[in-house]
């Protein structure tokens, strides 16, 4: 993890909105990877309780 820089000057309105809504989409992608995984792994359950194995 990075530091807290004192020197630095805080963001600007237009970094912060910018900031948040490439937070925003990274958490709609992963929302999005996590769904896919779970309805994946529920497809392999039922494929292999369907075979008998």
């Amino acid at each position: 993890m990075s530091d807290i820089d004192p020197n630095k000057a805080p963001m600007t309105r237009e970094e912060q909105k910018l900031f948040q809504a490439r937070q925003k989409q990274r958490a709609i992608i992963m929302a999005g990877l996590l769904m896919f995984m779970v309805v994946l792994f529920y497809l392999i359950t039922i494929v292999k309780i369907g075979s008998g194995s």
